[in-house]
């Protein structure tokens, strides 16, 4: 075989694999779902096929002032299921890769002893686009006021009937009894998984007041997914040591629930999504 051809053989291959991968990062992908939490939708094991294309392939994913989508064929919905990189996953455990740091600190007040006692390693950051992806349905969208009573969903003072989650039996728990494991894990609130809220969801642009009963709600999403360097001194709040009154979002932020409620580790727990976040959307029958 002349050399000639043997190059232009290896140029196509070369390209096809190219173009495999291309499809791979920023089009489709097949992935496995880990857990139970969309039963009986998505079954634990199942695979499904992840489209990247909706939202938008995403670039810059690690830099809240700089992220965005190449393009997006649509807006993300209602209902839509989506895939994710788990908020929480900022800060890991090497050797609890599966759980959350932040519920294991609110579960082990010496988790820094536990850390060199138990041999669960030194804690690590994760950018991103590193982090654990989950799989969950929006609940709710940018700019929703979202609040669940007794078990209900109910967006911008409307009650959500989801057929979904119709098969819930579980009793729920009465309101008022704060659940330290539910966002945003501040007794003040008094929130559990079945009586939070009402909370509004931030969307691009939008300035919310800060004030001591805001500040729990809104501070990790500032500070870590936005990256700015808020503080709260008494009643008073500092931005880059400056006083501000007010905060202006830098991205769009979306509430998920698990098809299997009972069951799910889901935005009740850990807070909303940020959109830089969303890997794309899984269709399914």
């Amino acid at each position: 075989m002349k050399k000639r051809h043997i190059g232009h053989i290896l140029l196509w291959v070369g390209l096809g694999l190219l173009l495999s991968d291309l499809i791979y990062r920023h089009g489709i992908e097949l992935l496995k779902v880990p857990t139970s939490s969309m039963e009986p939708t998505i079954h634990t094991g199942e695979f499904v096929l992840v489209n990247k294309f909706i939202p938008g392939p995403r670039y810059l994913v690690n830099d809240p002032d700089r992220y965005n989508r190449l393009f997006q064929t649509h807006p993300l919905q209602y209902n839509d299921i989506i895939v994710f990189n788990f908020p929480e996953a900022d800060t890991i455990v090497p050797h609890k890769p599966g759980e959350s740091y932040y519920l294991l600190r609110r579960q082990h007040p010496g988790l820094d002893t536990l850390l060199t006692s138990e041999h669960w390693g030194e804690l690590q950051a994760l950018e991103v686009n590193q982090r654990p992806r989950m799989i969950k349905r929006i609940a709710a969208l940018p700019g929703d006021t979202l609040q669940i009573i007794r078990g209900q969903l109910h967006l911008n003072g409307h009650l959500q009937i989801s057929p979904k989650q119709a098969n819930d039996t579980l009793q729920p728990l009465a309101p008022g009894i704060p659940d330290p494991y539910v966002f945003p894990s501040s007794n003040n609130h008094r929130w559990n998984a079945d009586n939070l809220g009402p909370f509004y969801l931030p969307r691009k642009g939008d300035a919310i007041a800060l004030t001591t009963d805001t500040y729990p709600l809104y501070s990790r999403i500032i500070r870590v997914f936005e990256g700015v360097n808020l503080e709260q001194r008494s009643s008073f709040f500092y931005l880059n040591n400056r006083p501000i009154k007010r905060y202006t979002f830098k991205m769009n932020y979306y509430w998920v629930h698990g098809d299997n409620r009972p069951r799910s580790f889901d935005s009740r727990y850990w807070g909303p999504v940020p959109e830089n976040h969303i890997v794309g959307v899984v269709k399914h029958r």
